[in-house]
């Protein structure tokens, strides 16, 4: 496996969920990028494959339904098997589905609280002994949202695992720390994703086409995934040495201008 020599992560072991796509897959890329070996996991085989081709061999998939502890936990174990320790984990899984909460169906309810607050409970529980046992600390990147902090009509559900995602990054910084290891949160805004695509094409979404990236300013749109890519690259090195329990806002300015009477950033007309 060719390692990039040099880069802000070279020599790292790193594993991340949700890297079939979006997010998820920006991050798996931009950590081998920047010298890492990663483990990236997620449901789609396919959609893994295509983050692997992305960097030239030095990313190993794996299956991972992050709702299963024995498939986080196998993910983990595979890092640690294939490269010898585990130095970052990144919690990414998620998903997203938009209804009223008087029409949230307890199916959907249990998805989104099991993939996205379960599956980053799962990841910090398996991976807090491995990095202990790698003699290093290291860092645990968990990803939340904006709606870890304020509310938005038709995602009751999200709003809530995103909101606990918050305080159990909180929670694992401060019992982490005299571990060594550091436990921060990203909370993008609206990114340029799939899972966001779905939700803003849908019937039941306020804003589609041209419409959202004027409601996503004041920078000018939706977040580039990328950016958040960037991000978790700065987490996950010594950087970021001093931060623990702490939240990188990668939103485009939209939190500083949220108008929480609307729902919805404040537009001049």
């Amino acid at each position: 496996m060719n390692e990039v020599v040099g880069g802000r992560l070279a020599g790292k072991v790193a594993v991340v969920t949700g890297a079939s796509q979006g997010i998820g897959r920006e991050i798996a890329v931009a950590f081998s990028n920047h010298g890492a070996r990663v483990v990236a996991g997620a449901r789609n085989l396919a959609g893994l494959e295509q983050t692997a081709a992305r960097a030239n061999g030095r990313i190993v998939t794996q299956v991972c339904d992050v709702r299963k502890e024995r498939d986080v936990e196998a993910l983990i174990k595979t890092a640690v098997s294939e490269f010898g320790r585990l130095d970052v984990m990144c919690n990414n899984a998620a998903v997203l589905k938009a209804a009223p909460l008087t029409e949230t169906s307890q199916e959907d309810w249990d998805e989104i609280i099991e993939v996205n607050l379960r599956g980053t409970f799962f990841g910090c529980k398996h991976a807090i002994p491995a990095l202990e046992a790698s003699g290093r600390g290291g860092s645990i990147i968990n990803v939340g949202s904006i709606n870890s902090f304020v509310g938005e009509r038709l995602l009751s559900a999200y709003v809530s695992s995103k909101g606990g995602v918050h305080m159990l990054t909180k929670n694992a910084a401060a019992e982490c720390s005299s571990k060594g290891i550091r436990v921060n949160m990203i909370a993008p805004g609206g990114t340029d994703t799939p899972m966001n695509d779905a939700q803003f094409d849908s019937a039941e979404s306020r804003a589609s086409g041209d419409a959202r990236a004027r409601i996503f300013q004041p920078l000018g749109g939706l977040v580039p995934p990328a950016d958040v890519a960037a991000a978790a690259v700065f987490l996950a090195s010594s950087d970021s040495r001093s931060m623990t329990g702490a939240t990188l806002l990668v939103d485009g300015g939209l939190m500083a201008a949220w108008d929480h009477a609307s729902d919805h950033v404040a537009v001049p007309e």
